[in-house]
């Protein structure tokens, strides 16, 4: 049976996931040592990025949404473009292959990158 998205050990997973998939090294960072330290680099680099005095009144998560459609290089969204979302997800939430069928490759990647912006804005 697959995990429930607020579960802490689907959180953990997801945490796990942006740790693996961060990469400061564009940016002259180095791997960070917490999680913490990881979502505060992700977080800078999204506000520096791609929020702007014209789209700083819409929601944060969407516009988080959007920034990582365009493919950052701090955080490797490329599940977005050439790796599938459904099974990046299903490897989170420990889904079977019946499980991951009940999401479209677009489902998934806004799953995902809302999981993504949770966690890092819990932390």
């Amino acid at each position: 049976m697959a995990l429930r998205t607020n579960s802490k050990k689907a959180k953990s997973n997801i945490r796990a996931y942006i740790m693996d998939n961060f990469d400061g090294c564009n940016y002259g960072y180095e791997t960070p040592a917490t999680f913490k330290e990881c979502a505060r680099l992700i977080l800078d680099t999204f506000e520096k990025e791609y929020i702007h005095k014209y789209n700083a009144h819409r929601n944060r998560q969407l516009l988080f949404c959007d920034w990582c459609a365009g493919l950052p290089s701090i955080l490797d969204t490329c599940y977005f473009y050439n790796r599938s979302a459904i099974d990046d997800l299903g490897t989170i939430l420990e889904e079977t292959d019946a499980e991951k069928s009940r999401f479209s490759e677009s489902d998934a990647e806004q799953l995902l990158t809302r999981l993504i912006y949770r966690e890092l804005v819990n932390a």
